[in-house]
């Protein structure tokens, strides 16, 4: 990959790496970090990426597990609570706070997957292969997570 095509990655992809790791640390200071080492491993990755769809799955998946790594880090300090975190204008597919909020609440397992399928518009096989879950998993988490949501929200919030 050439700097050249590195920066526009990073361009095209920053947004999208922030909130995923921002869905999992819940912490606008660690998902940062995240997402530099994210774009850190891209950098030192030599193998060439088939497609855009290819390079955007690979990015998803290393998103997701340095998100989970970086919470194990017994080293990891939270530096700023989520509400003083949250920067609006990142926020443009969830532009309710109150919806933001519930999906926040969610735990991580639940909070992972509702990100990739709704504003990652990935597939329940994507995500299954991505998280390293069996499809039943991924569609169970997905119809709890919902659950949970309509029981936060309401029923008018919801559209199975």
């Amino acid at each position: 990959m050439t700097e050249n095509e590195f920066i526009s990655t990073v361009k095209q992809n920053n947004k999208r790496i922030y909130l995923i790791a921002l869905s999992i640390t819940q912490n606008s200071s660690d998902a940062e970090d995240v997402m530099q080492n994210v774009f850190l491993k891209l950098w030192k990755y030599n193998k060439p990426f088939n497609d855009s769809e290819h390079l955007k799955k690979w990015l998803t998946a290393v998103s997701v597990n340095e998100s989970r790594d970086y919470m194990r880090n017994p080293f990891r300090k939270r530096k700023l609570p989520l509400d003083d975190a949250v920067n609006i204008s990142v926020l443009d597919k969830t532009q309710n706070i109150d919806l933001f909020k519930a999906i926040m609440s969610l735990d991580t397992k639940e909070r992972t997957i509702i990100h990739l399928f709704y504003y990652e518009d990935m597939s329940v096989a994507d995500i299954s292969q991505i998280l390293k879950l069996k499809e039943s998993a991924v569609k169970t988490r997905l119809f709890r997570a919902r659950k949970k949501l309509k029981a936060i929200l309401g029923d008018e919030w919801i559209n199975e």
